[in-house]
């Protein structure tokens, strides 16, 4: 899909405009800045260091000025007051779009040889982590870590792996107690705000959880894409280069592209040096693969290629989505007891129908199985077995087999009958299953009853009570409850309207909350969120101190001064790191001075020829060197 037609954010509308209405020579400036650092923090004494031929230091200063107040570089301030200056993420990806276009060149199906395929992806593996988190608990450690059988529940429901992600070298909390791959779901969880750490364990946030599952399978890759490349890339420009001009609309979904050639032309513009580059090169696109988002592959040769499953321009500059393509799909009840759920199936459905079913593949197309336990443990979250049903006849293709049905039933008129109270209280739910506990004759002694739905048990025969109220059909709830307390450790996530496909979240909150997470596990290496904003941009006069103390003929007069004069005016030139015009030999030349030398007085710089484009660092001017001489300062008003 083409990227042109659905640039609909409005963040991206307001950064085209601006662009649109850059200076050129602003323009230059801010793709330098790209090529020098990508999206990674850099001082003021890494940033003057980028220089452009023919342009002044005053002139760059101007620039960047203005490339501030578009908001096209933004600021942080350090505890004792040293800047860090940035290009927001959120932007970065339009930006390489503007000033890039990388060599695409396709390669036949035919001639690569598949190392890596794309895995049922990074949204559903978080889906069926986050269920398994909702149904085990994530609790702590006293060393503040999750419990390894915690972790392994966690890692059984997903496909990533480690092998997929351990060539990009992450670094993050508790490496030596948390696989890879647990340290990244974990990360995911935390940065954008599904769960939160308390002292006892990582919980997942209700509400927070209810937005997520809004969004469709395609508006969370929108959120999760610019979050992995913030997050688990290299943090060296150049590899931040080849992560996102890989996204460029360049390379469409579908086709392979040989990316030795790509790394190739990204030398010759300088954007990397390929022998150093190569190899993360290549680990970041197995993650690609691993998160669901491409193949990876080798031609005959031996060049590394690589083939989106997706649309990833798309992804990253689109903001919204027609209704028509938000998955709205329908599940299918077997007879087996076998539920198949297709790609399309909207999440927030998945959700409940991980609350009541097993998991038994979780590949696009995914299966999940209803069982006696799984209906159990919905019931103990407060789904009854009558809502179950309802939920497959709301949302099912084909209707509810009627065995299926009739199980269901079963096993809601025998599950949660009953419960255990503490102080070892027995409950029923209606008066008639008292009389048949008080007359069971395998209970007299273990239960004593003390209303007409209650029993006080014998805490050391609780086991035993419970086998023989489970093979009589008023089998109880497992968790025994705590007075007072009814929430649940799976969140249902309940709804006003029964139509849960038909609800639209914005994901645009999400994907702000991942960039500026500072409260995830792994270490992105931008810091910037820890440091306090800075909007106080310099005014462009304070460029020019004295400016109305300097003799205007100097700036509007170009003449022939005095040798004393003419070495003030190059004197205050080099104060103001801006141009002096000479002419030399009959030619118009600009000269940006770099230093002063004294006995004999000489000056060190830059000689520009604006008619050939040519300049010569390190020139060495005398007073005698030149016949006219003019102070250029650039307008700053």
């Amino acid at each position: 899909m083409s990227t042109e037609m659905n640039e609909d954010r409005p963040q991206e509308s307001a950064i085209r405009s601006i662009l649109r209405t850059l200076a050129p020579e602003d323009a230059e400036l801010l793709k330098r800045l790209i090529v020098r650092f990508a999206g990674q923090p850099f001082s003021d004494d890494a940033r003057i260091t980028v220089k452009s031929s023919g342009r002044s230091g005053a002139e760059l200063e101007l620039s960047f000025i203005r490339l501030r107040r578009a908001g096209l570089i933004q600021a942080v301030k350090k505890a004792w007051g040293e800047k860090l200056y940035y290009i927001p993420l959120e932007s970065l990806g339009l930006l390489y779009r503007q000033f890039f276009t990388p060599k695409a060149e396709a390669v036949p199906d035919g001639n690569v040889h598949r190392i890596s395929e794309a895995k049922p992806g990074l949204a559903l593996d978080l889906l069926h982590a986050l269920a398994a988190a909702a149904e085990h608990g994530l609790p702590l450690t006293a060393k503040g870590t999750v419990h390894k059988k915690n972790i392994q529940k966690l890692l059984e429901a997903v496909h990533l792996k480690d092998s997929d992600l351990e060539a990009l070298q992450l670094q993050y909390a508790h490496a030596e107690t948390y696989p890879l791959v647990a340290a990244v779901l974990l990360d995911m969880m935390l940065c954008l705000g599904l769960a939160v750490k308390e002292s006892q364990g990582i919980l997942l946030e209700e509400e927070q959880l209810g937005e997520w599952l809004g969004l469709s399978e395609q508006e969370m890759n929108r959120v999760l894409l610019p979050a992995v490349l913030d997050r688990y890339g290299m943090s060296s420009p150049a590899l931040q280069h080849f992560r996102y001009l890989l996204c460029h609309p360049s390379f469409q979904p579908g086709v392979w592209y040989d990316m030795t050639n790509m790394l190739d032309w990204m030398e010759r513009e300088v954007l990397l040096t390929r022998s150093v580059s190569e190899a993360g090169a290549r680990a970041w696109m197995t993650a690609m693969a691993g998160f669901g988002w491409g193949d990876t592959g080798e031609d005959g040769s031996g060049r590394g290629c690589f083939r989106w499953a997706m649309d990833p321009a798309f992804v990253l500059a689109s903001g919204g989505e027609d209704r028509e393509m938000a998955g709205e799909g329908r599940f299918y009840v077997q007879p087996d007891f076998d539920v198949i759920v297709p790609p399309d199936v909207p999440y927030r459905i998945r959700w409940k129908l991980l609350a009541c079913s097993e998991r038994v593949q979780s590949e696009r197309m995914s299966i999940y199985r209803l069982t006696r336990s799984s209906t159990a443990w919905a019931v103990e979250n407060g789904m009854s077995a009558a809502e179950m049903t309802q939920l497959l006849d709301n949302f099912s293709s084909g209707g509810v087999p009627e065995n299926v049905r009739l199980a269901l039933e079963q096993w809601g008129r025998e599950i949660g009958r009953t419960r255990f109270e503490e102080a070892m209280l027995l409950s029923c739910s209606v008066e008639e299953d008292g009389d048949r506990i008080e007359a069971h004759p395998k209970l007299k002694g273990h239960l004593q009853r003390i209303g007409p739905k209650h029993f006080l048990v014998n805490p050391g025969a609780v086991p035993e009570v419970r086998k023989i109220l489970d093979s009589s059909g008023l089998s109880p709830l497992k968790a025994i409850a705590e007075p007072g307390r009814t929430v649940s450790a799976y969140p249902l996530i309940h709804d006003s309207t029964p139509d849960l496909a038909g609800q639209r979240i914005d994901e645009e909150k999400f994907r702000q909350t991942g960039l500026s997470a500072a409260g995830g596990l792994v270490y992105s290496g931008r810091n910037i969120q820890y440091f306090e904003p800075d909007s106080d941009i310099p005014k462009p006069e304070s460029l020019f101190p004295g400016y109305g103390q300097v003799p205007k003929m100097w700036t509007q007069d170009f003449r022939n001064y005095h040798g004393t004069t003419a070495q003030h005016i190059m004197e205050q030139a080099l104060e103001w790191q801006t141009k002096v015009l000479i002419s030399r030999g009959g030619s118009r030349l600009e000269f940006i001075p770099r230093a002063i030398r004294s006995h004999p007085w000489a000056v060190e710089g830059t000689l520009f020829d604006p008619e050939r484009d040519g300049y010569e660092d390190g020139t060495l001017l005398s007073p005698g060197d030149w016949e006219q001489i003019r102070l250029i300062v650039p307008s700053f008003t």
